[in-house]
């Protein structure tokens, strides 16, 4: 098969005809930036055990790439490293994983379930973004960061458990998850970040725990289906429009807190201040 190697670096792979499944050679340490990128007749790839990173672009734009084969020597899924493989369905990611980066699954919208090992600690910004399938996902203990629009536009997301190591719901991490029904926030989480959960029409229910400091710009604006929420006195700020759009909801705010609430924060639902 077609492949530059250097210094334990698959640099390049050249793409023959007829061959939809490529196996990555014994020694290979690092699949290397763009090396696979754009290669549309790759079906099916087996990455070697030894490899510890896929880097920037690694497979970026691999239309037909549907299964990915990775040994738990992978410690590291880089930026776009699998964005825009729309036909990738499976892949089991490496146990020894600690890091997916910026768009590492950006617009693999046929992944309908992922399993994120308990050694990651950071899940990027976008790093599942449009993946419109994506109806299951489990997000470890050891998670302490869900970035920016982790998870925006996962139409089929269902349910969700933020784990108590979590500090802050990046910016739109799940905006537009609009068949989200349960989410449940652990304790430990202080902010839930700009528009967070806007557009999750669907959300029937959510809790605010104790502990949490801020609720962002529109954290939850356009959740229509939400009825109610108590919000805890360890709240110092609800941003602006932070409910709006909530025609159903009653929420209940501590009157310290309703001192500290933006412009329009729960304009179009009802709301009881208590002492």
């Amino acid at each position: 098969m077609g492949f530059i190697i250097r210094d334990g670096v698959l640099v390049w792979y050249k793409e023959e005809e007829g061959v939809t499944e490529v196996t990555i050679p014994a020694g290979v340490i690092e699949i290397g930036r763009h090396a696979f990128e754009g290669c549309e007749s790759v079906e099916t790839v087996n990455i070697p055990k030894g490899v510890k990173t896929i880097s920037y672009s690694a497979f970026y734009d691999c239309k037909n790439l549907s299964a990915v084969n990775m040994p738990d020597s992978v410690t590291s899924i880089l930026t776009y490293a699998f964005s825009d493989c729309g036909s990738l369905k499976s892949i089991s990611l490496s146990k020894g994983l600690t890091a997916i980066g910026w768009g590492a699954f950006y617009g693999c919208r046929n992944i309908a379930g992922i399993t994120i090992p308990n050694g990651v600690t950071i899940i990027g910004e976008n790093a599942f973004a449009g993946c419109t399938e994506l109806s299951g996902v489990n997000i470890p203990d050891g998670v302490t960061q869900i970035n920016k629009s982790a998870f925006n536009g996962c139409e089929n997301l269902k349910s969700i458990t933020i784990p108590a190591g979590v500090k802050i719901i990046g910016v739109y991490a799940f905006s537009r998850c609009k068949n989200l029904i349960t989410v449940s926030i652990s304790q430990g989480v202080v902010e839930i970040g700009n528009g967070a959960f806007s557009g999750c029409r669907n959300i029937a229910s959510i809790n605010i725990p104790q502990g949490a400091a801020k609720i962002g710009y529109g954290a939850f604006v356009g959740c229509r289906n939400i009825t109610s929420i108590t919000i805890p006195n360890s709240v110092k700020y609800i941003g602006e429009k932070a409910f709006m759009g909530c025609p159903n909801l009653e929420i209940t705010v501590p009157k310290q807190v309703f001192d500290r609430v933006g412009e329009k924060a729960f304009e179009g639902c009802k709301y009881r201040v208590i002492p």
